[in-house]
């Protein structure tokens, strides 16, 4: 009998990597999702293809992915229950937007496994680019569910972390089909997964997965290092006219402000986690593995949602924070936030949003509002003032005259 997975989240990771790695090893999938354009869409498609880049060689490959089923988790709530009820394995791909959602659910899911007599054990995978991951769902799950169904929670289900690390894009213009769901992306083929110890002797995990120790520091670098240079390289060089990663990583100035940036945010992970340091090489290769023509992203992706970038927890404003703890000064972390503020896109709302706030009420209360800086706090304080400081010289404008 074919394993079964539920993977919550239809969109570019979830079908482009999880999607794509589930189907290839054999197993039943089952895209849920609260989108109807998504669930209705792929149902009548039928399939979606992947296409796969190797970043060093470009070299490629495509896969056609069909046999799936889809469930909307609003509007086929039941069937959805069911579907959570009746698989081995739940795998998300979410933004932090949605953890609150997808926790209701599985919180649900979890009291209906328990009302129906379900004693097997269910392994849920927890995607999504958020340092703190598995805590803020554990601690999530633990408010949402008291007492027997608590206990129940910890007998049989497995909580664990995973980096959902593929560059998984939609095709541009010149590229599109007539597949509408067609996602195009590198080809890692390995889920890199927390080694905890459920796992470790457990041989009927998926073969792709890697089990890695410390695992939350090597989130903590993806984000604070490495989606800071994707962000930092891209707001930069937005302000010069550049469009691309691959014109961006060769700009000297977007290159230059993102690979110093990302060694203040490994210099802050390297003392919070106790991680080896870098070598040059390493500390080079955020930004030279945009320098291949084999792939090349839109920089208005990469900063899309510019507000939800601004995050306290997230890409600049974490690992800024994360340095003034150890003692660090996030110089070009800051400075390159500050290029956030100068962003404008009419396609983009929250940019506009922003936009409209800035010129209404002022950088100093621009940045406490979308920053969530509390200025009573010391380490914020200083964050707050490196960004206005960075802010006001970038924009060059001179008060006195």
């Amino acid at each position: 009998m074919r394993k079964k997975v539920v993977i919550i989240g239809s969109g570019r990771s979830g079908r482009g990597m999880l999607g794509e790695l589930y189907d290839r090893e054999g197993y039943e999938i089952i895209f849920a999702d609260p989108k109807t354009h998504l669930t209705e869409g792929l149902r009548e498609q039928g399939y979606y293809t992947v296409q796969m880049t190797n970043l060093k060689e470009g070299t490629r490959q495509e896969r056609k992915i069909t046999g799936y089923r889809t469930v909307n988790t609003v509007t086929e709530r039941q069937q959805y229950m069911e579907a959570l009820a009746d698989t081995d394995l739940v795998s998300t791909a979410l933004r932090p937007e949605d953890f609150d959602s997808a926790l209701d659910d599985l919180s649900e899911a979890i009291q209906f496994r328990m009302s129906h007599g379900i004693k097997g054990r269910l392994m849920i995978t927890l995607g999504a680019n958020y340092v703190g991951l598995r805590e803020y769902f554990e601690t999530g799950l633990q408010k949402r569910l008291l007492g027997e169904a608590y206990s129940y929670y910890k007998d049989t289900v497995i909580l664990v972390m995973s980096i959902v690390n593929r560059k998984n894009l939609l095709p541009d213009i010149l590229e599109q089909t007539e597949d509408t769901f067609r996602i195009i992306g590198d080809d890692k083929a390995i889920l890199r997964v927390d080694n905890i110890p459920e796992l470790e002797n457990d041989f009927s995990r998926p073969d792709f997965f890697r089990l890695e120790q410390g695992l939350d520091g090597a989130m903590a670098i993806k984000i604070w290092a490495g989606n800071l240079v994707q962000c930092s390289m891209a707001f930069v060089a937005l302000t010069k006219g550049i469009t691309n990663t691959y014109d961006a990583a060769y700009d000297m100035q977007a290159s230059q402000m993102a690979y110093y940036a990302s060694v203040e945010g490994y210099q802050a992970v390297m003392a919070q986690y106790g991680l080896p340091p870098r070598n040059e090489d390493q500390a080079r290769q955020p930004v030279t593995v945009f320098r291949t023509k084999h792939f090349s992203d839109s920089l208005y992706r990469i900063v899309r949602d510019p507000i939800r970038k601004l995050g306290k927890n997230d890409r600049f404003i974490g690992p800024a924070l994360c340095c003034v703890k150890h003692g660090i000064i996030p110089y070009f972390i800051t400075r390159c936030c500050a290029y956030v503020f100068l962003y404008e896109n009419e396609k983009d709302e929250q940019s506009m949003r922003l936009r409209t706030y800035l010129r209404n009420n002022g950088i100093e209360r621009t940045v406490c509002r979308f920053c969530s800086l509390n200025l009573d706090n010391k380490d914020e304080h200083i964050v707050y003032q490196l960004i206005i400081n960075g802010y006001r010289d970038i924009c060059g404008t001179n008060p006195i005259e």
